[in-house]
């Protein structure tokens, strides 16, 4: 029932668009589930869940990472045959732990994943980067509490 429901919402949104020359190529990504992503992030596939992304890194097949919320904190990384975890929590500001990335971290798992803190994520996602002259992730970050 739930698929007959998208592809029918799919369907008359792909109408409409139809009706008002949109182009389909330049629409954003489709957001998915954070549970339905998983089965992304094991396949090293970019998407966009719900305050979530994955994205291979400069579309070169060497480096994939899934993000909560974006950038600043890097949930899991496929890097040199290996997959890796952050095991640190999400701190907010206010010095509160973001619940919502303890979560992003259950439903995203790719399988068994090698434990690193935020720092060495981000140190070696920035590595990277500058090596394969790679500049700004394709999609966009978010803070948590924006839509």
């Amino acid at each position: 029932m739930y698929d007959k429901f998208r592809l029918f919402i799919r369907e008359s949104v792909e109408k409409v668009f139809e009706s008002n020359n949109v182009n389909e190529e330049n629409l954003e990504e489709e957001r998915i589930s954070n549970i339905d992503a998983a089965e992304k992030v094991k396949n090293k596939e970019n998407f966009i869940g719900s305050h979530t992304y994955g994205e291979d890194l400069g579309g070169l097949e060497k480096m994939y990472v899934a993000y909560s919320y974006g950038e600043q904190h890097p949930l899991y990384m496929f890097y040199k045959g290996d997959w890796y975890h952050n095991m640190d929590d999400y701190t907010l500001e206010s010095g509160e732990v973001n619940i919502w990335t303890k979560k992003h971290l259950r439903h995203l798992k790719p399988g068994n994943t090698n434990p690193r803190t935020n720092k060495w994520l981000q140190n070696t996602i920035s590595r990277f980067k500058k090596v394969n002259g790679i500049g700004d992730n394709s999609h966009t970050d978010l803070e948590p509490g924006e839509k």
